[in-house]
């Protein structure tokens, strides 16, 4: 009986976020298989929020350019913050970001940024909310030369190195951890998903 050989009692420790398997993580997905839960990475588990967002969001297609933009700026908010935080306030922050349209968010002036320096839903970050509207107006730049936000990112380089090298001469905030977790979020490259997660096996939808 493989049940009765594992404790039944999933660890209370803090799980990193986004992060590779540890040998805590493969501790703990044991217990939930002998409990029969789905097998999904272990820091998704631990929060629905964060369950809907590992199923259906993380490394799946951008539904257009807005989405591929939202998806970046979130990136952004989080350099610093934890993911729990950012997406929990994610709803907050796209109402506030009108949606995150690109054409809406690069004409943004000091009255905008003034009223998210005064939004709760937002993180208030003077730098992260200007760099909202330059990345918006280089967004807007791509889109006339590539003819769309996706058609410049697809045409990145084959490297991983050498898409985020791109990516953090092009956008403001965009180091290099930003522009990997960006890469991973939209499924550009492979997210790291557990090796016991049932998404763990799946293509990425940009390498097939």
């Amino acid at each position: 009986m493989a049940a009765d050989a594992v404790s039944l009692d999933v660890s209370k420790r803090r799980v990193p976020l986004r992060k590779p398997a540890t040998p805590d993580d493969l501790a703990d997905a044991r217990v939930r298989q002998a409990l029969g839960q789905p097998p999904r990475c272990e820091w998704a588990q631990r929060h629905e929020g964060l369950m809907r967002y590992h199923d259906d969001v993380w490394g799946e297609r951008p539904d257009g350019d807005r989405e591929y933009f939202e998806r970046m700026m979130l990136e952004i908010f989080h350099a610093g913050l934890s993911w729990t935080l950012i997406w929990n306030k994610h709803e907050g922050i796209r109402r506030a970001y009108h949606g995150f349209d690109v054409e809406t968010v690069a004409a943004y002036g000091p009255a905008d940024v003034e009223r998210l320096l005064h939004d709760p839903a937002v993180v208030r970050s003077q730098r992260k909310i200007e760099a909202a509207a330059a990345n918006a107006q280089q967004v807007l730049d791509i889109q006339a030369r590539a003819g769309s936000f996706e058609a410049y990112l697809l045409d990145l380089p084959d490297s991983q190195s050498a898409k985020i090298a791109e990516l953090k001469r092009t956008f403001g905030f965009m180091g290099p951890g930003t522009s990997r977790s960006f890469l991973e979020s939209t499924g550009l490259v492979a997210p790291p998903h557990h090796p016991y997660c049932a998404k763990a096996g799946q293509k990425v939808w940009s390498a097939a």
